[in-house]
């Protein structure tokens, strides 16, 4: 793999998240905190899939952010000012989301912020050790960012076609332009990915809490609320117990032209899942906690198994891809949640499927408790 010499400026990766970058974080977080309201508004099949075609396009350029941010040196104030330029990118992102989804000319302001965020990604790689990949990579980055920008223009029922053709073009860009050019330092870059997903799980938990204070029922808003906490809790447990630990050292195994398509397919693609099956779970929570005492038909009884299952899918795929065999007890639980918690949503009522999907969650956790033994395989196996 091409790199540039180490005397440029932030040609070493960076060892650690500095806090400019989690500032950038929860601004990201917010992103998608807006994009799960377009699943509450229209809790839909088609609000599933215009929130996943835009968390798509969204988690594409903060995954470019993630390996930007890993060769800039955010102790010079230029590449500062640039990171936040990018963020305030993001934020516009955010404050269009919603409602870029409709009429009006939010969609066309969700692009044009979409291509900001691009050109300021490709002119902060333009001074570091990747500049020779971001040449490469850039101009589909850019083709892809003008596609999200002409969907503003397209009628609101045909935009998600457009949306759908920009997530694939994103998808199928690293095979076209390659990965040369690219560095991975291991420990910065499993550190940032891990605080993002912290992030998302705090954030989501708290638009939880905020959903059930507006409730009048004190059973329904402390049960609800304390079966949501524990379920998220799970989630995160499962993850930062040991995959964190072992993703790092397993990617810091690989060769060093290696990482870059290692890194993509498990902190790219796979995460991709795991983060909007956070979305989706909490959107689904925020339902099952409205209707704790009586049944839930259509969409929303299917989002918090769904939202769980995309979750531990997305957490396999992603174990899958750096240490070679699938968790088969997060795929056999993943198969538990939706089997358990649809029919529990459509028959009992959100308490009920909140207990159930929390209960697996934590029967996982506990299946995977044992003494930790030297190597680096993971839980699940």
């Amino acid at each position: 793999m091409t790199q540039d010499a180490s005397s440029e400026v932030g040609a070493g990766p960076a060892e650690s998240v500095r806090s400019l970058e989690l500032f950038f974080d929860l601004v990201f977080v917010f992103t998608i905190t807006q994009i799960a309201t377009v699943l509450v508004d229209h809790p839909d099949l088609g609000g599933l899939t215009r929130s996943a075609l835009l968390l798509t396009i969204t988690w594409w350029m903060y995954g470019g952010y993630a390996w930007l941010t890993n060769a800039l040196d955010l102790d010079r104030t230029g590449p500062r000012l640039l990171l936040l330029l990018g963020t305030a990118g993001f934020f516009v992102m955010s404050q269009a989301v919603p409602r870029a989804v409709g009429p009006g000319p939010w969609a066309v302001v969700f692009g044009a912020a979409y291509l900001v965020v691009v050109l300021v990604h490709f002119f902060g790689f333009k001074h570091t050790s990747g500049r020779r990949g971001i040449l490469r990579i850039g101009p589909f980055n850019l083709a892809s960012a003008l596609v999200v920008l002409a969907a503003g223009f397209v009628p609101a029922e045909q935009r998600a076609w457009v949306w759908a053709l920009a997530c694939a073009m994103e998808w199928v860009t690293p095979y076209l332009s390659g990965l040369g050019g690219f560095t991975v330092g291991v420990g910065h870059f499993v550190e940032r990915h891990g605080l993002a997903v912290i992030i998302v799980l705090g954030e989501s938990i708290t638009e939880v809490g905020a959903a059930a204070s507006h409730l009048d029922d004190l059973t329904t808003v402390l049960v609800g609320s304390l079966l949501a906490l524990a379920a998220s809790a799970a989630m995160w447990w499962l993850y930062f117990d040991r995959e964190e630990e072992a993703s790092s050292a397993l990617l810091e195994r690989l060769p060093a032209a290696e990482r870059p398509r290692a890194a993509l397919w498990s902190f790219g693609y796979a995460y991709l899942f795991l983060i909007f099956g956070i979305a989706v779970s909490a959107v689904g929570m925020q339902q099952a906690i409205d209707a704790f005492r009586h049944p839930l038909h259509g969409l929303p009884a299917v989002l918090l198994p769904l939202g769980v299952a995309l979750y531990l899918a997305g957490m396999s795929a992603f174990h899958r891809v750096l240490s070679g065999d699938w968790p088969v007890r997060r795929l056999v639980t993943a198969a538990a949640v939706l089997a358990a918690g649809i029919p529990a949503l459509r028959l009992a009522g959100g308490g009920t499927a909140l207990a159930v999907t929390t209960a697996l969650l934590v029967g996982l956790v506990a299946w995977e408790r044992r003494p930790r033994v030297p190597g680096l395989r993971s839980p699940g196996a």
